[in-house]
């Protein structure tokens, strides 16, 4: 096998989203934004503009974090489905995003489809080269 090979598999992409989604909803920015590359981008049609590069990432998760705290509720993501093309480096999932508020009711949020260009560092590590998210109709 590979390094790529044994780096871009379902085991270790889903790893990599458990991850990001621990950190993203405890609010762990720098160890989500950590999980792309140091250009990588996220795009998705709820925030506009993609948002580009290690300092930039952090700062929208500090900012999704901060805005739950205000609002008194917690989010979870949940991913599952996920189809791993690992000759082209690239990965698919189905996200749902749960609010749950201060008393313990959950809601779904949005649900939405993830694609994902995946790159290996030097060390072998995953990371997100390019997320673009969209909606499930």
């Amino acid at each position: 096998m590979t390094t790529n090979e044994t780096a871009v598999s379902t085991t270790s992409v889903t790893a990599l989203y458990a991850r990001q989604s621990h950190a993203i909803d405890n609010g762990d920015a720098a160890v989500w934004a950590g999980t792309f590359t140091p250009d990588g981008s996220f795009s998705s049609p709820t925030f506009g503009d993609p948002i580009v590069g290690t300092e930039a990432l952090t700062r929208f998760a500090e900012g999704v974090y901060a805005d739950l705290q205000a609002e008194g509720v917690r989010q979870r993501h949940w991913l599952n489905s996920v189809d791993v093309d690992t000759p082209a480096s690239t990965a698919r999932a189905y996200l749902m995003i749960v609010r749950v508020d201060a008393e313990g009711t959950p809601s779904l949020l949005r649900h939405v489809v993830i694609t994902d260009d995946l790159a290996v560092t030097d060390t072998g590590e995953l990371r997100v080269r390019a997320r673009q998210v969209r909606r499930d109709p």
